[in-house]
């Protein structure tokens, strides 16, 4: 008995390095695009390492990472990602979502995932959704989900609506660190995102509204 439970103990602790090995370093959520373009060249090693842990989340996640993430800088451009780039992202984040359901940054780039396509954007809506659900205080993925979310059709919604104005709450709260975030969110928002902004700045920051109308104007 002592035997094969010494047996199990050993395969599971060679199975845990094993993925370590394959595992590449520095793989984490982030919107910087050359941050994320470097991630994206180790994503065979992500998701080789996600494949032999099979039902590690933390894995999987960072395989989705090493896709997603430069995903999320390209849909801020004005043309649309690559598709392939589309594909394989929504297939490992979509695994990822599997088994790290809790994970508000990958429901993010599933977001990101339908973003631009005027069919999918009930599916884009729901995802920008359980963003905030499973992670209404995440500042990490605040900047770019204030940017999907000011722009999507989900703003006819008032429960959306109030997810949205907490997003632009904390921003305001922490001006010295998401006013980027915030300007940019602003400047590409529809006009219902706008509508948005400016009854949460006028009531928030009026000073930084007129900052923001003021630089707009004069692009």
């Amino acid at each position: 008995m002592t035997l094969a439970f010494a047996c199990i103990l050993a395969g599971f602790a060679s199975w845990t390095l094993a993925a370590e090995i394959l595992r590449p370093q520095g793989i984490n959520f982030t919107t910087d695009a050359h941050s994320a373009a470097s991630m994206y060249a180790h994503r065979d090693a992500a998701v080789k390492a996600a494949q032999f842990g099979l039902v590690r989340g933390d894995l999987w996640s960072e395989a989705a990472f090493a896709y997603g993430n430069l995903l999320l800088t390209q849909v801020r451009n004005p043309s649309r990602p690559e598709v392939t780039l589309v594909a394989q992202t929504r297939a490992v984040t979509e695994l990822a979502i599997t088994y790290g359901p809790h994970d508000s940054r990958l429901w993010l780039l599933l977001a990101a995932n339908y973003f631009g396509f005027d069919w999918l954007n009930e599916r884009a809506a729901a995802s920008l959704r359980m963003s905030y659900y499973t992670g209404s205080n995440t500042l990490a993925v605040l900047p770019a989900r204030l940017f999907l979310a000011t722009q999507s059709h989900a703003l006819q919604d008032d429960d959306f609506q109030e997810l949205v104005r907490h997003d632009i709450e904390i921003a305001v709260a922490r001006k010295a660190q998401f006013s980027p975030a915030i300007v940019a969110a602003y400047n590409n928002a529809s006009s219902s995102g706008r509508r948005i902004f400016e009854k949460a700045l006028g009531a928030l920051d009026p000073s930084m509204l007129e900052s923001i109308r003021s630089g707009t104007e004069n692009r």
